[in-house]
């Protein structure tokens, strides 16, 4: 089969990416529809990263290729981080990775239960990989607490000086930064080695794969190369609409929203595409794997890298709505999969939670 016929509908917005670059060089558009045409670019882009992990992940398994569809997914959200890093938006990044978590536990699993529940009406997966899966992210979670918590509770102190609060969280923030990436090392070494029988179920349908693995791997690399392009104009646009054209959209809601569902666009699309082949116990893993990494991998990173590559460090100082959203996603997502079953009804409401988080985001000031 060709690769173009395998690749699914949304293919079409590929052809956006050298409009998008020659539209950034010419300067021939506003930032707003610069932002928008980038950002439906890199969603081209994700399709093709999805559907080669997808092809990949058939010949090495559903835990082993949900952890590479997360990773290449990530790939995507941590460049277009790391541009934002750059340019000082510190908030637009914490939101992001708000984004990205609450993202792949409620908008993700939830369109995957879904969409799966839709055609099959009872799906099974893992349900000791799921109680593992919630824990890690609990610990994740409790983690980046401490930074937040420390300074706020700093900040109504007034025997302390005001340069107290932030030097202490910026302390916190690069030893938790160490602490989540050894426990990321950990929870490999568990999930693939030592326990990974505890991961596994049957399959419902077994797909033979459509490409070569020279030419999935191939395609990946090449479309990593693309993103980086892409993304660089698409964070460029993004900060020249908030600070030059004052567009009346926040950066939080931009960094937990808009930021984090094209970075997660990836795993998305492979995670709805699996359930929907009842393939649930993959579209579980990819959507776990991705908030994992998000939370315990690719913070600390973009922690680490602003201590190493910006005369600012960001800090693991998230604000309270963010801090709640967090943790209603983990208690809701934990009890939705304590009983390794899902069915479309658990999918639809996951999704309203999602969606109204979207709708405090959109109105926090």
């Amino acid at each position: 089969m060709s690769i173009w016929r395998a690749l699914p509908l949304p293919k079409y917005l590929l052809l956006l990416v050298p409009v998008v670059l020659g539209v950034h060089y010419s300067h021939a558009l506003s930032p707003l529809w610069e932002f928008v045409l980038a950002g439906a670019g890199i969603l081209g882009l994700v399709v093709v990263i999805g559907t080669a992990t997808e092809e990949v992940a058939m010949r090495i398994g559903a835990v082993w290729g949900g952890l590479l569809n997360a990773t290449f997914g990530n790939v995507t959200e941590l460049i277009i981080a790391l541009f934002a890093l750059q340019k000082g938006s510190h908030e637009v990044v914490r939101g992001s990775i708000t984004g990205s978590i609450l993202g792949n536990l409620l908008l993700l699993l939830g369109l995957a239960m879904f969409a799966g529940g839709v055609k099959h009406k009872t799906q099974t997966f893992s349900r000791t990989g799921a109680t593992a899966s919630v824990q890690m992210l609990a610990l994740a979670l409790f983690a980046l607490v401490i930074p937040s918590v420390t300074l706020m509770f700093h900040q109504f102190d007034p025997s302390l000086p005001a340069t107290v609060a932030p030097k202490m969280a910026e302390r916190l923030s690069l030893a938790v930064a160490i602490i989540l990436l050894v426990v990321y090392g950990l929870n490999l070494v568990f999930s693939l080695w030592t326990h990974s029988f505890t991961f596994r179920t049957e399959e419902g349908h077994i797909e033979e794969p459509r490409w070569s693995l020279r030419v999935a791997l191939i395609l990946l690399l090449a479309t990593v190369v693309l993103v980086a392009f892409t993304s660089e104009i698409f964070v460029d646009a993004l900060d020249r609409m908030v600070h030059e054209t004052k567009v009346p959209v926040s950066e939080m809601f931009l960094g937990v929203v808009v930021v984090a569902v094209v970075g997660n666009a990836a795993e998305g699309s492979v995670a709805v595409l699996a359930a929907m082949k009842d393939k649930m116990e993959l579209a579980f893993q990819v959507a776990m794997s991705s908030a994992i990494q998000i939370a315990l991998m690719v913070s600390p990173v973009l922690v680490l890298s602003s201590f190493i590559f910006t005369d600012r460090p960001m800090l693991m100082a998230f604000n309270p709505f963010e801090l709640l959203a967090l943790w209603a996603g983990v208690l809701i997502s934990a009890f939705a999969l304590n009983d390794g079953e899902c069915n479309w009804f658990e999918g639809a409401m996951m999704i309203m939670v999602y969606i109204a988080f979207g709708c405090v985001f959109w109105f926090h000031p």
